[in-house]
């Protein structure tokens, strides 16, 4: 049964202009361009979830810990620059009383030679205070006394040790 293949299917058709064949073009070309697909998506319109999209937020992520590392390491330069410049006016600071000390140092040893000269001290006693050199003079060598002594002290306190035992084991 071959209905709708017959000439007797055009026949009991009430829109046979609807089944009649198309009008064939001789180039592909010529066809009409096919007009974009409109779907339709159900929703709430404007009033829908609009949530931002995760890469967007990924980069504002990454842009936000950036900004963090930027500023830490800003932080970072300026807190061990301010160190250096602290340790370096404490060095200028020592080294400037170094320097202070060392001069200071050299003056008094040059008043130590010039008030402890000999000839000074002479000049002094004859003329401020009137005294006059003695005609002959004694020098005393103590060093060989002060040896015999302390050989003296001991020997007496090994007698003394010597004696304190004796005494002890005739008692």
């Amino acid at each position: 049964m071959a209905y709708f293949d017959s000439n007797a299917a055009y026949a009991y058709d009430y829109q046979a202009q609807a089944y009649s064949e198309p009008v064939r073009r001789e180039r592909p070309e010529e066809r009409p361009a096919k007009r974009p697909r409109l779907d339709v998506v159900p929703g709430a319109g404007r009033e829908a979830n609009q949530a931002v999209s995760p890469v967007f937020t990924h980069v504002v992520k990454v842009f936000a810990a950036l900004v963090l590392l930027f500023v830490s390491i800003g932080l970072a330069r300026v807190t061990i620059a301010g160190y250096t410049t602290s340790m370096l006016n404490a060095n200028a600071e020592l080294s400037s009383s170094l320097e202070a000390a060392r001069d200071e140092s050299s003056n008094l040893e040059v008043m130590n030679s010039v008030y402890g000269a000999d000839t000074r001290i002479r000049d002094l006693a004859t003329g401020a205070l009137g005294m006059v050199e003695p005609e002959d003079s004694i020098t005393l060598d103590l060093s060989d006394s002060a040896d015999a002594a302390q050989g003296e002290a001991s020997a007496a306190n090994g007698q003394d040790a010597a004696q304190g035992s004796s005494a002890t084991s005739n008692r």
